[in-house]
């Protein structure tokens, strides 16, 4: 499956469902088989930090960093203090970024795209836009955003309120936030999320995102309001 640009598939492994897609320069068989071994690594990783710390999995603010853990549980830690959200607010962007940075590096690709339920990392060479699901709002996939290669690698994470399963304290029906780490851009966009109530706090609150230092771009969406802004650049569809 793919098109003259990608190779695209899925990679499923219980809770885990990344769609990857990756420039053409190897087989898409070996690029799969790869995939799926780092879900398992990551996962093990992640299912070892729970065991050694129930709370790493349950808490909805952050937890103290036990010793000798991995990189990926470090990046979530980071990011759940920078947030103060629990550290499995970070885990599909995290999941995301590693898996994408393991395939880069392992088949020297010079494009490489991985979503893990609504969290995107990327590496591009050529421009490509990602358009912003918020549900029945009536601005669902209205507002495009627009990357160019060298504002990439980058982490491109949406949180809702009205979409899915994820528990949230929030009424958004999109809150996305771009930043350059995975974990961080998840984590933030779970925190501001949570924080959007009604419809007259969205600007206020897309404000406040735009201040932290790490997000380059946020979108909040609640029903017919938006507020974004930032240093990427966005169309209207």
């Amino acid at each position: 499956m793919g098109n003259s640009r990608w190779h695209i598939f899925r990679s499923l492994c219980c809770e885990t469902d990344l769609w990857v897609a990756v420039s053409r320069e190897h087989s898409v068989k070996d690029v799969e088989a790869y995939t799926f071994q780092r879900i398992l690594y990551y996962r093990n990783i992640l299912e070892d930090q729970i065991r050694r710390q129930p709370a790493f999995m349950t808490s909805l603010v952050p937890v103290f960093e036990t010793a000798d853990t991995r990189p990926v549980v470090k990046e979530m830690y980071r990011a759940s203090s920078a947030a103060f959200t629990g550290p499995m607010s970070a885990v599909a962007g995290a999941i995301a970024q590693f898996v994408c940075n393991d395939l880069i590096h392992e088949f020297k690709l010079a494009e490489a795209v991985v979503e893990n339920g609504g969290d995107i990392f990327l590496k591009l060479e050529a421009e490509a836009t990602i358009s912003v699901y918020a549900g029945k709002s009536s601005l669902s996939e209205k507002i495009v955003l627009l990357l160019k290669p060298e504002e990439t690698p980058l982490s491109v994470c949406t949180s809702s309120a009205t979409v899915g399963h994820a528990f949230s304290k929030g009424k958004a029906d999109a809150c996305m936030i771009a930043c350059r780490s995975g974990a961080l851009a998840d984590a933030y966009a779970t925190k501001f999320c949570n924080r959007v109530k009604s419809k007259d706090q969205v600007l206020e609150i897309t404000e406040e995102a735009l201040k932290k230092p790490d997000i380059l771009s946020a979108v909040i969406i609640m029903d017919d309001v938006v507020g974004l802004g930032g240093k990427l650049s966005f169309q209207f569809a």
